[in-house]
């Protein structure tokens, strides 16, 4: 088994390309000496003088709910971190230009205190571009509008003088906020990232020289700034010699730590290189439609290990994630690999230490508790025993909501756009011409006379944004898909007068309902940009062009202007659940549906509660539930009552409020994820109103359960329980039961018996051609090819063969296999295609 390890990582690190490029004379990026400062000397990072390794975990607040923020912060604390590596998201901040937002959810300065007020220190990561999984990795959505300078058309991550102008202005007001924080200033802010894994995109020097000469004009001189990139493309993302400290950043068994950390080392100043590792990842990002990422613990431990007790334990590292949260709203990303879009699931889980929920060993996923073998692996390592760790978070069941509805959209579109009627147009434009950032939006124009006589093609021009509901005379006509084949073209059937044998409708409307699921958090230059909505302006009939369009924006998570009285109803209490509200996440949406259901119950088909829906198209449902105030209360943040999961199981596709809070995308029919989060600060006691918005097909019954359990396991859930992969931890079960933990260790024993399987297996096919290589076959255009992956029980581990993504022997028997990055060479070692399969 040892053996199968070393060639292994000797096949994961011979990918591995040591550049050095040439650069002028630059001072050392040691800071200098002074009362708080944190400097690197002999390799070492010296915080006041004294050695420090940094051993730190991401988490990011604006996935998570503020009440939690203090809370997940000692959690993280307890599993005996002493850093936080903290992203500020740039669209998070600026949501229109020159507009700031810096309070409640976007109180970065309070999330800065509270780290300090932990005892942690501070890695940040300003961007401006932070990738994270986040939407449009950070930017704002208004780049992309061409009333904006340079919008539409900028370069992105590059020395465009109209992007960089929007950096430095963004820059000029986050980093005056942050200068406080600062080591120096006697502040938790160790170092500063400048831009994020930057290789992937170019070698423009100047950008990142303007990049770090802005950092150092906003912040201090003395300032430590760092670069993050895998090891192979690092020469890329960085400046070799002293202007900038250059990190790399890897997971479990994707690496050779020596390697690895010699492409540093040759990129820093001789003597200004601790080896780090700025992205250790603890578990896997999930897209919809994919098994939910379930990562290897065994392997992420011995990693671990490996690392913090490299060169005479002066390794430093942060798990990429400790606690991921949750992609509330519409600020999931997504992923691009040529044609093929694949949108992040609203859980932010990541299969990392701290649950969504802010619980421990993963329940809902599964597999043995990272969280308590890490813990105890730093404890060993530091010498330092941890906090004891926060109870348990409480999770209520609040039971089975019955719906009321449906009510089509297109009838509550008066309310939802303030009745003034659409941004009239010849032709359509794309999302943000319309000055909208995400949700939906409809575009509606009337079809010719006699044009549905027969059946006719509609032609979209190019693939739409990222999926459509198409409706004729308010009729769903049919769904297209932008990453499906044929996606850009939908056949419209003959429309006939009812009641008569023949002759066609005079006129009819076409509207072309729109939905936003996140923009591609990856992209460089001018191949970065996402835009949503219908992306080609020439919508063609039979080749017939169509023109005289109306288009209604439909952010769906800032209508609060539009809340209007709900006759028969008493008006919802304040506090409590206003968390929401004040972040602007939809009580507009809520009134109108509500307004809908009670207050014009005519246009409402089947209006009982429970009742069968036929709703023909996109509709509203609306329900009611009660939350009683003897409930186990939620840690942290205040009294309030406690979490809960919304299971959305049996239902299509849509988005789902509570009291006026977006929790974001459900999408069962699809999986994997069968439940939304639900934190309890947006709850309150008495009443609670559940909204959803069903864009598929909605279930005979109309109903949904508030549950304490999520779920991962997709549309065959019952299947995978009954095969024995549910999560360790029972149904009301002590997870450190004696119990439980023989039957963990004896589910560790198979599982490191199955490894060995495993690496002995690729081994063997290794062995039938260790020098094989086969070329990738993806491009993102910069001539640097990727290869095909998967998630493996060894840790992610890296393959091509010939003819694209074959099943491989660690890909846990489903053949799925996924592909970033052959480390910028085009090739990367395999096994062959003949190999065990």
């Amino acid at each position: 088994m040892k053996r199968s390890a070393a060639l292994l990582a000797a096949m994961i690190a011979a990918c591995a390309v040591v550049a050095a490029a040439a650069t002028t004379a630059a001072p050392a990026v040691s800071a200098s000496a002074s009362d708080r400062n944190f400097t690197i000397q002999d390799d070492v990072f010296l915080l006041d003088g004294e050695p420090f390794q940094i051993i730190s975990g991401s988490m990011h607040y604006f996935r998570i709910h503020p009440a939690y923020w203090e809370d997940r912060l000692q959690r993280a604390r307890a599993m005996g971190i002493n850093t936080i590596e903290a992203y500020v998201p740039w669209n998070w901040h600026e949501p229109y230009p020159g507009q700031y937002e810096w309070q409640g959810w976007a109180d970065v300065e309070r999330w800065m205190q509270l780290i300090q007020d932990s005892g942690l220190k501070v890695v940040l990561r300003p961007g401006p571009y932070i990738c994270a999984e986040w939407d449009f990795g950070g930017f704002p959505w208004w780049l992309a509008s061409s009333k904006v300078a340079g919008g539409r058309s900028m370069r992105l991550r590059t020395s465009d003088p109209s992007y960089l102008a929007h950096v430095d202005r963004w820059w000029a007001a986050l980093f005056p906020r942050m200068r406080r924080f600062l080591v120096q200033n006697g502040g938790p802010i160790l170092m500063v990232q400048v831009e994020n894994e930057y290789g992937f995109c170019g070698e423009d020097k100047e950008y990142l020289r303007h990049l770090i000469a802005t950092a150092r004009r906003h912040l201090s001189e003395e300032v430590l700034l760092f670069t993050t990139d895998p090891p192979n493309i690092a020469s890329k993302g960085s400046i070799k010699g002293g202007e900038v400290y250059t990190v790399v950043d890897f997971g479990p068994a994707w690496f050779n730590p020596a390697d690895a950390f010699k492409v540093q080392r040759s990129l820093n100043e001789e003597g200004q290189s601790p080896p780090f590792c700025s992205e250790f990842y603890t578990g896997w990002l999930t897209h919809w439609g994919e098994t939910m990422a379930n990562t290897s613990t065994e392997v992420l431990v011995k990693d671990t290990q490996t690392l913090l007790e490299f060169a005479n334990s002066t390794g430093s590292l942060s798990f990429y994630m400790i606690h991921g949260g949750t992609n509330f709203g519409f600020w999931a990303g997504a992923g691009l690999d040529g044609d093929k879009y694949a949108a992040h699931i609203t859980s932010y889980d990541y299969d990392c230490p701290i649950s969504e929920a802010g619980d421990y060993c993963q329940p809902g996923i599964g597999g043995p508790c990272k969280y308590h073998a890490l813990r105890d692996l730093l404890a060993r390592h530091t010498g330092v025993e941890p906090p004891e760790p926060p109870p348990r978070p409480a999770l209520a069941r609040y039971g089975r909501v019955k719906l009321r509805g449906p009510v089509p959209l297109l009838s509550a579109l008066a309310e939802l756009t303030g009745g003034g009627g659409g941004i009239r147009s010849d032709e359509p434009d794309i999302m943000e011409e319309y000055g909208q950032s995400g949700g939906l939006i409809l575009y509606r124009t009337q079809l010719p006379p006699g044009s549905l006589d027969r059946e006719a093609t509609l032609d979209l021009g190019a693939p739409v944004h990222d999926y459509a509901s198409v409706l004729v005379g308010g009729r769903l006509a049919g769904r297209l898909d932008r990453s499906q084949p044929g996606g850009t073209t939908l056949r419209l059937p003959a429309q006939r007068r009812e009641g008569s044998s023949g002759g066609g409708v005079d006129s009819l409307q076409l509207d072309i309902l729109v939905e936003a699921m996140g923009r591609a958090n990856f992209g460089c230059d001018t191949g970065g940009w996402d835009f949503k909505g219908l992306t080609s302006k020439n919508v063609t009939l039979d080749g017939r062009p169509l023109r005289g369009w109306e288009v209604f924006p439909l952010p769906l998570d800032d209508v609060s202007g539009h809340a209007l009285p709900i006759p028969g109803m008493p008006a919802a209490p304040s506090g409590g659940g206003t968390a929401g509200a004040d972040a602007g996440t939809g009580d507009g949406v809520l009134a109108a549906a509500r307004r809908r259901l009670l207050g014009l119950p005519s246009l409402v088909v089947g209006t009982g509660p429970g009742t069968a829906a036929s709703a023909s198209g996109p509709a509203f449902y609306s329900g009611t539930f009660s939350v009683d105030g003897t409930l186990a209360r939620g840690g942290g943040g205040g009294a309030h009552p406690a979490d809960t999961y919304l299971s959305t199981k049996g239902w299509g596709k849509g988005i789902a409020w509570v009291n006026g809070f977006n929790l974001g995308w459900y999408w069962p029919s699809r999986g994997p994820q069968m439940t939304l989060y639900v934190p309890g600060p947006v709850l309150r006691e008495g009443r609670n109103d559940l909204v959803l918005l069903e864009l598929e097909a909605p279930p005979d019954k109309a109903a949904v359960e508030l549950t304490d359990q999520p779920d991962f396991w997709g549309p065959g859930g019952a299947a995978a329980a009954a095969s024995g992969q549910q999560a360790s931890v029972g149904d009301g079960e002590d997870p450190f039961s004696s119990s439980a933990l023989n039957r963990e260790l004896e589910r560790r024993t198979g599982k490191l018996s199955k490894l060995a399987e495993h690496l002995d297996l690729l081994l063997s096919a290794s062995e039938a051609s260790s020098s094989s290589v086969q070329k990738c076959e993806c491009c993102r255009g910069t001539g640097e090819q990727e290869c095909n992956w998967c998630h493996g029980t060894v840790g992610d581990v890296l393959y091509c063969s010939e003819g694209g993504c074959a099943p491989c022997p660690v890909c846990r028997g489903t053949g799925q296999c996924k592909c970033p990055n052959c480390c910028g060479t085009g090739k990367r070692a395999s096994w062959l295609a003949k190999g065990p399969q």
